[in-house]
């Protein structure tokens, strides 16, 4: 049935569909000098690493292994259903990097005890809303001391193909001052003293964005606590917040298509997201689609995606999407699907 509606929407509403094969690629291992490059250029192994001492920043041993690789991170709050949402990521997609030591969530001060483990940086923030900037600066500050190669921060509810953005990253180079995203957001609207971002805008926080060690230490040049004093006296959005740094401190903003950040709704769009070869993030998923996703990506048996689908899908829409904010393009999947499934 997902084969018929998957040709029928391919001919008469113009999303593609088609299935190609997933980068089986690894991650490269690419090391630091801040401001120079080292001999061999990016994808050298000959480089020495450079960790960095933080003014007013004291590492958790949380972070002993993210020198010199690729680092997830989210934010966590002590709320359960965030917890739920990070559980889901520990078993999807996050497991790999998180059992590398390449995984973190950032919680509050007040984290609880029984959730803790070697995936939480316990901070010394608080846990309502406004304290996603202090949780965001702490997380800055240890990628910048521990030296990793690359921050790709997302949310609780993103779906980061790692295949995908270890292979695009294994070829980029962690010794410019450079950050990927999704790039175009608050132009015009935030760092007017930049006429970078008054013409190209900012980092799209949706489908997340990905800090190069050289970005992350041009940040922390000035200690930790000037960083975090930026960020505590900011009324805008985290994201505008991080890409103004960013810009300020020399950073070059690329845009990255396959962060995306918007919603979607069809089983079929997830289906073709799953199955691309250019896609690093999806956004806004619901555990249940999560692990469908997950599922789907690593080509699990159709006993377990049966099952799956059952719990992440109602007659071919995502449940937990039919929101007032989306409710013309459930109804749209609706209409469509309802057809089918």
């Amino acid at each position: 049935m997902l084969a018929v509606a998957t040709a029928l929407l391919t001919a008469g509403d113009g999303l593609s569909l088609r299935a190609v094969p997933r980068e089986q690629s690894g991650q490269g291992t690419v090391l630091l000098d801040l401001d120079q490059r080292l001999g061999g250029g990016h994808g050298s192994n000959k480089s020495v690493a450079r960790q960095m001492n933080v003014m007013g920043h004291a590492v958790s041993e949380v972070s002993e292994r993210w020198g010199s690789n690729v680092v997830y991170a989210i934010f966590t709050s002590n709320i359960p259903k965030y917890r739920v949402k990070l559980e889901t990521q520990l078993e999807t997609w996050a497991a790999r990097p998180a059992a590398e030591g390449r995984y973190v969530a950032v919680g509050a001060k007040n984290y609880p005890d029984a959730w803790q483990s070697s995936s939480i940086l316990r901070s010394s923030c608080g846990d309502d809303m406004s304290s996603i900037f202090c949780k965001e600066a702490t997380l800055l500050a240890e990628g910048a001391a521990r030296g990793a190669d690359w921050l790709v921060v997302v949310g609780e509810d993103n779906y980061v193909y790692t295949r995908h953005v270890e292979a695009f990253l294994r070829v980029q180079d962690p010794d410019r001052a450079v950050a990927f995203g999704y790039v175009g957001c608050g132009r015009g609207k935030f760092c007017h003293d930049s006429a970078q971002f008054n013409v190209h805008g900012g980092l799209c926080g949706g489908g997340g964005y990905i800090i190069s060690r050289a970005a992350l230490q041009r940040l922390l040049a000035d200690g930790a606590p000037a960083l975090h004093k930026v960020y505590d006296k900011t009324a805008d959005p985290n994201d505008m917040t991080t890409s103004c740094e960013l810009v300020r401190h020399g950073t070059q903003l690329r845009h990255l298509p396959g962060m995306h950040g918007s919603p979607m709704f069809m089983i079929q769009q997830y289906f073709n997201a799953a199955h691309g070869d250019e896609i690093m993030t999806s956004h806004y998923l619901q555990p249940a689609v999560m692990r469908w996703m997950h599922a789907e990506v690593e080509e699990m048996g159709d006993s377990v995606m049966q099952k799956l689908q059952a719990e992440a899908f109602d007659h071919g829409c995502a449940i937990g999407m039919n929101q007032t904010l989306w409710a013309k393009e459930y109804s749209r999947c609706v209409h469509i699907n309802g057809r089918f499934f």
